[in-house]
């Protein structure tokens, strides 16, 4: 008999890489595991690299999502009936609670430092940013003690829920490694930079297109991805410049051009919330399409790069220094390149899904033992 498991989510997208591609899809290659995932994205029911999606439908605005959409899977993670629930957003930390009083597995998968984005969150007014940071930290330290399992992203984060819930698991959000996509060798003449994911102030939008102001038209920066701006003249002043180009949203597909295409990786987060942080998704993209990367010169940042010497560190406030860090690497080819080969080198040896998602099969392994006959 198979052991039915079900994954929760009311915010992200049905083929979300973390929760779809890499724990769903891991979780549904074990012959005795069922693998179901709840979504609220209004784009209906379906069965994928057999894990069932099961669509609650799409509710406008957060109050909307918030209170209606959570219920909403509540009664279909009820309908399911699994043995093991893992679910990915902290609004549904009451759901949670739901399903571990009726005697459920219950996971709870912490995808960030919520505490400290609260802090930065822009659609939250400052003045009540602080105390909405201790509210939820307070709910969030007393509901984690309840659940089963804690999964954390991040080597500090463990540290932290730990503390909280000795059954804390890490389980990075390493990248799946494409072997196909490197069969021809990249050229580190080009001086293309390309960056993918959400873009905001925040997120070093305006630190990376502050320092190519400063450089000449041989270098492009290559920007796709949602957009976010707290005034309409930022978003203005990127189209000014002709070697910086907004591509939108991409397909993964094409997204993977513009890497193989790229000699230089920025990641210029602002030193806010959590992007001191080291393990970011971004950074391990570029180290597996053996891009080399300047990065920040704050938190775990430093220690990362010295110990893997796959980039540059610098202060993403300074435009100067980053355009400096630009033009060294276009000038120093062998560098440009052995740093690329470092950072890919690593994310082979210590920083794949593969080496993460055995974490997650032994700690499901371990959840399963009261449902095995």
């Amino acid at each position: 008999m198979k052991i039915k498991i079900c994954h929760l989510t009311s915010v992200h997208s049905r083929y979300d890489v973390r929760i779809f591609i890499k724990e769903c899809r891991s979780l549904a290659k074990v012959k005795n595991f069922k693998v179901n995932l709840i979504v609220a994205d209004d784009l209906g029911s379906e069965v994928v690299d057999d894990v069932s999606i099961h669509d609650v439908g799409k509710l406008n605005g957060r109050i909307n999502r918030i209170f209606r959409t959570t219920r909403k899977v509540l009664e279909k993670a009820i309908e399911l009936d699994c043995d093991i629930y893992h679910f990915h957003d902290p609004e549904l930390i009451p759901v949670g609670i739901n399903l571990k009083k009726r005697g459920k597995k219950v996971v709870y998968d912490i995808h960030e430092n919520l505490v400290e984005q609260i802090k930065i969150k822009i659609w939250i007014p400052k003045i009540f940013r602080n105390i909405g940071a201790l509210m939820f930290q307070v709910v969030e330290n007393f509901a984690s003690k309840k659940f089963d399992v804690l999964i954390v992203p991040q080597p500090s984060m463990l540290n932290n829920y730990a503390k909280i819930n000795d059954k804390t698991v890490l389980v990075e959000n390493f990248v799946i490694v494409n072997i196909d996509s490197f069969k021809s060798k990249k050229d580190f003449n080009n001086k293309n930079a390309f960056h993918a994911g959400v873009l905001s102030k925040d997120r070093g939008l305006l630190n990376m297109v502050n320092a190519y102001e400063l450089l000449d038209d041989s270098n492009h920066l290559h920007l796709a991805g949602n957009i976010r701006f707290d005034k309409l003249d930022e978003f203005n002043k990127i189209m000014e410049f002709s070697n910086i180009s907004y591509l939108g949203v991409l397909p993964y597909k094409d997204s993977m051009d513009y890497y193989n295409n790229t000699s230089i990786g920025l990641i210029l987060y602002n030193n806010v919330g959590q992007y001191y942080l080291s393990y970011a998704i971004k950074l391990f993209e570029y180290m597996m399409n053996s891009i080399p990367v300047i990065m920040p010169n704050f938190g775990e940042w430093v220690a990362f790069n010295n110990e893997n010497n796959c980039g540059i560190n610098v202060d993403p406030l300074n435009p100067i220094e980053v355009a400096e860090a630009i033009n060294f690497l276009n000038n120093n080819i062998k560098i440009k390149e052995q740093l690329g080969i470092n950072g890919r080198k690593a994310v082979l040896e210590k920083y794949n899904w593969d080496i993460s998602k055995t974490k997650l099969l032994e700690l499901y392994e371990s959840l399963s033992h009261p449902f095995q006959a």
